[in-house]
């Protein structure tokens, strides 16, 4: 071969090898990429973000769910959307941080609960997908058909339903204002929604 073809040659291998590296990187930063309307937050940044509010929760839990008095029903209560599934950046999955928390409670013998405005008839696919994500349901509350009511009304009423059925609501892990106002839970974890982005 000669020099002029094997420069040729290194050449064109130059190129195949910087255009794969290119693409490569490409599709990493798409993978990598916040959803749209979610400005500059990552699913990095945001599993990094709710780890720490799940790391308080633990620690939390660790210490009520060791204080139990006789014949009290311990429970955390969960929104879902962003909070117990990854809804915003990989729909369907389970936010890892979260589902430990609620893997340990249910170990600890604290019941799992959710409070969610999705709409009651589609109780049965979000059961489906909560079970299929890893998550223990012993309740979940939804809006009810018909309700007018906001989402802040709605997962208090969800609350004081659960406390008349006797738990002691010990945790309550949302991401939204509304997943706290009115109270009914004794300590609250409040991951980020950045302002509203991850609704």
């Amino acid at each position: 071969m000669s020099a002029r073809r094997k420069a040729t040659t290194v050449a064109l291998l130059g190129c195949l090898l910087l255009s794969t590296v290119q693409e490569a990187y490409a599709a990493d930063s798409v993978r990598n990429a916040p959803a749209s309307g979610s400005q500059n937050v990552t699913e990095q940044t945001w599993l990094s973000d709710v780890q720490k509010v799940a790391n308080q929760a633990q620690s939390w839990l660790q210490q009520r769910l060791a204080n139990v008095t006789p014949g009290e029903r311990p429970a955390i209560v969960l929104d879902i959307d962003n909070t117990a599934l990854a809804t915003h950046f990989d729909p369907g999955k389970p936010v890892q941080a979260i589902l430990r928390i609620a893997q340990y409670a249910e170990q600890h013998h604290a019941a799992v609960l959710f409070a969610s405005y999705r709409q009651q008839d589609s109780y049965h696919s979000t059961l489906g997908q909560l079970q299929n994500a890893g998550y223990p349901v012993d309740g979940l509350c939804l809006r009810p058909d018909g309700s007018s009511e906001g989402k802040a009304q709605v997962k208090l009423d969800c609350r004081i339903n659960y406390e008349k059925e006797g738990y002691t609501l010990t945790a309550n892990i949302g991401n939204q204002d509304t997943d706290f106002q009115g109270g009914h839970y004794e300590k609250a974890f409040k991951l980020p929604d950045y302002n509203g982005l991850l609704s």
